[in-house]
């Protein structure tokens, strides 16, 4: 019997809620070794919250302005009407026929060649996003624990923790390095489907959406695609990892994943009494994506555990194993190189230790880029300081993501020491022509965050009675890579609790459907002004948030079904008008007071100051308007 499901979400809530008991639903069959049969998803997928909660996420993304063969970007669908844009996707996907994805070549890292991507259109984008929202909670359900890559709440980090745990903890230093041959061009599409429906997605309408993303060709090829997944697809990763996931499953099945027959009260119990009292190959499994690690305790298993990999995704998955890049590694003798990064034990006051560092090709190709970025900012005219600052802003996002991933190695103080001087007085001579100079970068007015404490000066430049600064690698500090806690998922409040906990965030204090299912909501909806469009009932809940719920005129709290957003500045152009800086929370009472003269007595002098200001923006823009 399959698991019917009849129940149309009407909201977020309840949305949020069904994918909720999906998850459960498939995570407990998985665990008792049942089989999962999930049908009548593909109404699911076409419900109103799902298809605004998958909008949400494609409007966040920065490709998002990126078109496809259509010459159609998010901002075209965000200036159609609320009901017309829902309307535009169920027919899209009631009737589904995918377009030719647009390709462009990118350079490939420390290669004279490129690598083609793919840009499917945006609205096969939210086709397949729509679909990734409620198919992930069935699959993320019986994936892997170990599989870190593309998923959420996960990370590379993670990735190399569980490898350093391993190594320290069962000394297991025969490590095998696979690497599968143009993984994502040759992923077989009836395997796929094959895989799909092991998984328990069992709707044939959701699979032959599916099989028709898969097949999406290439424009200038106009033929269809054979092998592989949409290229530059948002689906991609998760079709990825649902086609590993059989992988995963082949190689673990014999000792992670193996189930005893008495089983012990941890699970670190279990694998230490296989290891030691059983004649199972000791075998550890990582992936990330395509990556994946094997760590054992001898080389000979290693070799036989290579062999076995070969012949499985040969064999079953119609993938060919790199041999030249398949590597068997004594990390005690050479370190592996796995995400960017080295992996190697060295002893330490007579024990092995784990030593991470970035890996040394990479990184320096890494650092000249940057200092290509820096060098190019002399480049703009000394009259145009906001594009000074934008680029400033950029390069400075450059170096506080390497900060941030690099972070998990422990020698990167020493490894970042060899470009950070360099680096910095390129910057200095970069900003020294816009009247840059040295500041402390503690008194600096951009990332703060990062700068406190920090009395080391960097180059900066003076812009609105503040100085702005590139700051600076060297800040790199190491933290010791956290541990995935298996609880950690978006599909239960337990789950959302930990991370949230252990990321120090809060939630969201509104939903969409709380702000504009509201009876004022749907009235000004009815309107059809183009002024009230898809955009503007997008950026409500986010307005709302912003603004932590509190009116802009009296600071006081207001309920999110009495929220009225106030647009600031009338005068600015259609594609402007609607974004959430332009938008502001009120109370409806302050609202009505906002376009009226009256100002009661009972106004505190901070409230009367905000009305002024406001009312003020409100008369320019009609004067204009006039």
């Amino acid at each position: 019997m399959g698991t019917k499901l009849n129940k149309v979400p009407s909201d977020e809530a309840e949305l949020n809620k069904l994918l909720q008991d999906i998850y459960l639903t498939a995570k407990n069959n998985y665990d008792n070794d049942n089989e999962s049969n999930f049908m009548g998803i593909l109404e699911i997928i076409a419900s109103e919250p799902n298809i605004i909660t998958s909008i949400h996420k494609i409007k966040s993304n920065k490709g998002s302005h990126t078109s496809g063969v259509d010459d159609e970007d998010i901002d075209d669908y965000l200036k159609k009407g609320y009901d017309e844009v829902i309307e535009i996707v169920r027919t899209k996907l009631y009737n589904y026929s995918p377009n030719m994805v647009r390709r462009v070549w990118i350079p490939k890292p420390g290669k004279s060649e490129k690598r083609p991507l793919g840009i499917p259109t945006i609205i096969d984008r939210i086709i397949q996003e729509c679909v990734r929202n409620v198919i992930e909670p069935i699959a993320e359900a019986q994936f892997f624990e170990h599989s870190y890559g593309f998923r959420p709440m996960r990370s590379a980090e993670m990735a190399v923790a569980r490898i350093k745990r391993i190594n320290f903890t069962s000394k297991c230093c025969w490590v095998v390095e696979g690497d599968i041959k143009g993984f994502f061009d040759n992923i077989d599409h009836n395997v796929m489907i094959k895989s799909l429906w092991n998984l328990g997605i069992r709707d044939k309408r959701v699979l032959s959406i599916i099989k028709q993303m898969l097949e999406a060709g290439v424009m200038e090829e106009c033929s269809k695609s054979e092998l592989g997944t949409p290229q530059g697809g948002i689906i991609s990763p998760l079709l990825a990892n649902i086609y590993l996931n059989r992988f995963d499953n082949y190689m673990t099945g014999d000792f992670e994943r193996k189930r005893l027959r008495k089983p012990h009260s941890r699970r670190d119990g279990e694998l230490t009494a296989m290891r030691n009292h059983s004649n199972l190959k000791t075998c550890y499994y990582v992936r990330y994506a395509d990556d994946w690690v094997i760590l054992t305790d001898n080389k000979e298993d290693a070799e036989k555990l290579k062999y076995k990999a070969k012949r499985y995704l040969n064999d079953t998955l119609k993938l060919e194993l790199s041999e030249e890049k398949t590597l068997i590694t004594n990390v005690r003798i050479k370190p592996i190189k796995f995400l960017g990064v080295e992996i190697r034990m060295v002893k330490k006051n007579g024990a092995w230790v784990n030593k991470v560092s970035p890996e040394r090709e990479r990184f320096h190709r890494k650092m000249k880029n940057l200092s290509r970025e820096i060098f190019y900012i002399r480049k703009i005219s000394t009259l145009d300081k906001d594009r000074l600052i934008q680029n400033i802003t950029r390069v400075n996002s450059i170096i506080v993501g390497l900060i941030n991933y690099y972070s998990m190695c422990d020698q990167i103080s020493v490894v970042v020491r060899k470009y950070a001087w360099l680096l910095k007085y390129t910057a200095y001579k970069s900003l020294k022509r816009y009247g840059g100079k040295w500041i402390r970068a503690n008194e600096v007015s951009n990332l703060i965050g990062l700068h406190y404490g920090h009395k080391a000066h960097i180059p900066a430049v003076k812009y609105k009675d503040m100085y702005i600064g590139i700051t600076d690698i060297n800040f790199a500090k190491w933290e010791n890579s956290v541990q995935k806690n298996q609880g950690e998922t978006p599909y239960t409040p337990e789950g959302r609790e930990l991370y949230n906990k252990r990321m120090r965030r809060k939630g969201l204090r509104v939903r969409t459907d709380e702000v504009n299912s509201t009876a004022h909501a749907l009235f000004i909806r009815m309107s059809k002004s183009s002024l009230y469009n898809f955009e503007y009932f997008m950026n409500r809940p986010y307005t709302y948030n912003r603004d932590k719920g509190k009116c802009k005129i009296c600071g006081g709290y207001v309920e999110p079904n009495e929220a009225r957003f106030h647009h600031v500045d009338k005068k600015l152009p259609f594609n402007l008008i609607n974004k959430v800086k332009n938008i502001i929370t009120v109370h409806q009472y302050c609202h009505e007071l906002i376009h009226n003269n009256s100002e009661p007595d009972s106004l505190s002098e901070n409230s009367k100051k905000n009305l002024a200001k406001y009312r003020k923006k409100l008369n320019e823009s009609d004067i204009i308007r006039k």
